[in-house]
């Protein structure tokens, strides 16, 4: 189950993990890493909760007993100030039912008791990464909300329209459709599509020429918007 060596950066999702352990979280990290994933770790809640305002995850991991702001306390926070559907999974050794079913109407996709089980915990995350963000239909190819996106044309179709752009606008766009509805951070563009290279103007150019070439405004019933210093937002428009 371990990622190879030429796996690009956009097929490793980022996992943001708030555990206080040290051995839990170096397990966790280990774990995470070796099976290709990318890892942010965070062992005070307070602190784990700003860095969600500055920068956006594929999933969450949240122990419930930490520092200062608790898992549950994040996940509220993440639910209803920063309204984002990113999965979470809570990993805690809590697990009286009153907790879990507190933790699942509060918002958690997953609950997990300690101690955690290696395989168990990456076939939970997996899961929760299919239903979290579109999977490729085919390989190079993704269907999302009725846009079809082919990476070896670098085509983008919907109906009867085809569009065809430029490489890196290929991506952005792809990326921004994956992450349906949830707040992405220009981090987050960064890190998976230029490898931290960009400038955040060369980031703002893509994004706007994407939402100029695929009409991603209100009459389209795709809204692309600008989260003022954090990033942008992808809403399908009722």
């Amino acid at each position: 189950m371990r990622h190879k060596s030429g796996d690009t950066p956009a097929s490793r999702p980022r996992v943001a993990l708030l555990e206080d352990s040290p051995e839990e979280a170096q397990a966790a990290i280990e774990l995470l890493t070796h099976n290709g994933h990318r890892v942010m770790h965070q062992k005070n809640g307070r602190v784990f909760f700003e860095m969600l305002q500055r920068d956006s995850f594929d999933i969450l991991i949240l122990d419930w007993s930490v520092p200062e702001l608790s898992g549950y306390e994040v996940l509220r926070r993440v639910r209803d100030n920063l309204r984002s559907n990113v999965p979470a999974v809570m990993l805690t050794a809590r697990g009286s039912e009153f907790e879990v079913v507190q933790a699942l109407n509060g918002g958690a996709d997953d609950y997990l008791v300690k101690p955690w089980r290696p395989f168990e915990l990456l076939a939970r995350l997996q899961v929760q990464l299919r239903s979290g963000r579109s999977q490729p239909a085919a390989p190079g190819e993704d269907e999302i909300e009725g846009w079809h996106f082919s990476a070896a044309d670098q085509t983008v179709r919907r109906g009867t329209e085809e569009f065809r752009l430029p490489l890196k606008e290929f991506e952005v766009a792809r990326m921004l459709f994956r992450h349906l509805g949830r707040p992405l951070s220009r981090e987050h563009l960064n890190e998976t599509l230029w490898a931290r290279q960009a400038a955040s103007r060369t980031i703002d150019t893509h994004v706007s020429r994407v939402r100029s070439r695929l009409g991603l405004t209100i009459d389209g019933g795709f809204q692309l918007q600008a989260i003022y210093g954090f990033g942008y937002r992808l809403d399908r428009v009722a």
